[in-house]
């Protein structure tokens, strides 16, 4: 009794104690001496009187919040708050330029906060001092070519993607132009055109959202560029034990471009990647988090949709929802087999009450090929109970069952096989 008692307290407080934090916990903790206001197109803004900037902070930690977002965060116009003490320490949020909200995790702070016409007063001299001061000498990077890796009869090539985003800076420091735009016409539609043929992938893509922090970004870069030797090691032993056990036919290139700055996740080991197509995988780093661990979990990951693209009929007609719910469960079943001790976030459990509410989601829209249901249950929706990553969570949780009731299907067989077959021979959903 006691044993049923305490669950049905540890099911009822988890939730209350989430609730609580995330309306009471202070965003910004700390003294800052200094805040940079980063606006698009708007120039740069340095804020150095420390009474605003606690008006700013007080109001950012004490205004209403909102659990989710009207529209995905990828969608609105995003600047950025960057607040800096005197140890150099410093403490960066995502201002939503279309409402003057902040942008936080599981949702926004109903700040409506508006800068002074002061502020830009001063950001116009502050931006005169940093052009007379700036050294503009441009960098030039150690590593930007293409390095061939071959491995268990088969063929990679890792790719340093920095020096497009370079020129992007640098365009941007020199004519003050506009950055979205900037940003595509150096970054997005040349990388699409070298994956694709074309220019019009990335445009709406949340990976290709125009930088704000640049100077944080020209920093990454030069660190990455320094740490390149470390982390093709990485790359290539992650290749060596995924390719011990399964692998494919075609030269897949591997592209190196730096995280973005402007968002944090550390849940991610400071790696976000995801494969574009059966010979393209695409690793994003933030050479301040990343780690041996992270890059090679991620290296097995991307590998086993590769290869899945190749030898299934993923390249040969339009993906809908249960196809991809299935393809990630079978990438982090395929990165556990090859790494024990693999525990990424995105497979933690679901509670049985969000893996309902997932579940009926995912059974009612499996054949929907609409890019907002997918969305969804991989941001999540706080307003609906569908938490962050449920389509790897419930896709992990079919492989289990399906290789628990088909344990003489090989490892090449359900590579290869389609979602729906999974699912029927899972038994997942069936009397649940």
């Amino acid at each position: 009794m006691k044993t049923v008692v305490s669950k049905i307290l540890i099911v009822v407080s988890v939730p209350i104690l989430f609730v609580l934090w995330f309306y009471n916990h202070e965003v910004i903790d700390g003294d800052y001496s200094k805040l940079t206001i980063k606006l698009p197109n708007e120039g740069v803004a340095v804020i150095e009187e420390k009474e605003r900037i606690r008006d700013i902070i007080n109001s950012i930690n004490k205004s209403p919040r909102n659990l989710g977002t009207e529209k995905p965060w990828y969608n609105y116009e995003l600047a950025s708050l960057i607040f800096e003490n005197d140890r150099g320490d410093s403490k960066a949020v995502h201002y939503m330029m279309e409402n003057q909200n902040i942008k936080i995790r599981f949702g926004e702070i109903d700040t409506n906060l508006m800068f002074k016409e002061e502020d830009f007063q001063e950001s116009e001299n502050a931006s005169a001092a940093v052009m007379e001061n700036e050294d503009l000498e441009k960098v030039i990077l150690d590593h930007g070519t293409v390095e061939t890796y071959s491995i268990n009869g088969q063929t990679f090539e890792i790719i340093p993607y920095h020096q497009p985003y370079l020129d992007f800076i640098n365009e941007l420091e020199v004519t003050k132009g506009n950055r979205e735009e900037l940003f595509s016409t150096y970054v997005v539609k040349p990388f699409s055109k070298e994956l694709y043929g074309h220019e019009y992938y990335g445009e709406e893509d949340p990976f290709y959202v125009a930088p704000v922090n640049t100077d944080k970004m020209k920093e990454m870069i030069i660190q990455l560029d320094e740490q390149y030797e470390e982390i093709s090691r990485f790359i290539k032993e992650g290749l060596e034990d995924s390719t011990a056990l399964l692998t494919g036919t075609e030269t897949v290139r591997i592209y190196l471009q730096p995280h973005s700055p402007d968002f944090n996740y550390i849940e991610m080991g400071g790696v976000v990647a995801f494969a574009a197509d059966k010979d393209v995988m695409v690793l994003q780093i933030d050479p301040r988090k990343y780690t041996e661990k992270s890059i090679k979990q991620t290296i097995a990951h991307e590998f086993h949709h590769v290869v899945t693209m190749e030898v299934s009929d993923w390249s040969y007609r339009k993906q809908h929802l249960l196809d991809r719910v299935i393809m990630e469960g079978k990438a982090d079943t395929f990165g556990k087999m090859v790494y024990p001790d693999y525990d990424v976030a995105w497979i933690e459990p679901l509670s049985p009450e969000a893996t309902n509410k997932v579940w009926s989601f995912i059974e009612e829209n499996k054949g929907s090929y609409d890019v907002e249901d997918l969305t969804m249950i991989h941001l999540g929706r706080p307003s609906s109970g569908i938490p962050k990553w449920s389509n790897y969570r419930i896709g992990y949780r079919i492989m289990e069952d399906f290789l628990e009731k088909n344990p003489e299907v090989t490892l090449e067989e359900w590579t290869g096989m389609r979602a729906d077959e999974i699912l029927e021979l899972s038994g997942y959903g069936v009397g649940e």
